[in-house]
């Protein structure tokens, strides 16, 4: 894994970039080709972004080790991660919801909470062991799923975490803003979802390079910087 929960390194990639909510083995190629590091599958079934067996069977034979895969998952037992993670050879899963912080030393791989932001106090004392990449996410709206809202973290919240502890920074990015969150925040990654979407669930490869490709040229300036 070119960078991990439990600290691995991350070889060239200074910025992980993920495209999450990935269905399609050619939107796996189109994320691929541009650079990215990350497909998110997700296999919550209430979401629109949803993988059922197949459709994760054939993103993992399509992906064959080129990019690294990462299970979202709500509240899932360790159970569940550690058989997903086998059959679909995930090499992390992205927790929603309640977190039991002894489920991260349990998995058979590494664990990324997701924490939906929803002031300064609460995302800058996170109770989590300090070492472990989390997930910044906007909160979903009233009776919505989590993970995939478009809603923005603000950035300054999200440096103040970064600071103290590896960020993997979600939440309303795109091509467009990409490259202002990584100078801003420095985040240990990135990740996209519904702003690389015509609709909940379709994703466009001309945006998932689009946005790929900015998140990459931001992780070159942060290089040189």
């Amino acid at each position: 894994m070119r960078g991990d929960g439990r600290g691995c390194t991350l070889g060239e990639a200074l910025v992980i970039v993920k495209v999450c909510g990935v269905r399609t083995p050619e939107i796996a190629e189109a994320a691929i080709d541009a650079g990215a590091d990350w497909l998110g599958l997700m296999f919550v079934a209430a979401s629109p972004r949803w993988v059922d067996d197949a459709a994760a069977l054939a993103l993992t034979r399509a992906v064959r080790g080129r990019a690294d895969l990462v299970g979202v998952f709500i509240e899932p037992t360790v159970a569940t991660c550690d058989e997903a993670a086998s059959r679909y050879r995930l090499a992390a899963v992205q927790i929603h919801g309640r977190i039991d912080p002894a489920m991260t030393a349990r998995s058979s791989v590494p664990v990324i909470p997701v924490i939906n932001v929803e002031s300064h106090a609460a995302v800058c004392t996170i109770d989590l062991p300090p070492d472990l990449l989390v997930m910044l996410d906007g909160l979903p709206g009233k009776g919505r799923l989590p993970g995939g809202t478009g809603h923005r973290v603000p950035l300054e919240w999200a440096a103040d975490v970064a600071r103290h502890r590896r960020v993997l920074l979600a939440g309303g990015l795109g091509a467009g803003n990409v490259g202002a969150a990584v100078a801003a925040v420095h985040p240990e990654g990135v990740d996209a979802s519904s702003h690389l979407e015509r609709s909940p669930g379709d994703k466009d490869p001309d945006l998932v390079r689009a946005f790929v490709r900015a998140a990459r040229s931001a992780a070159a300036l942060e290089r040189v910087a």
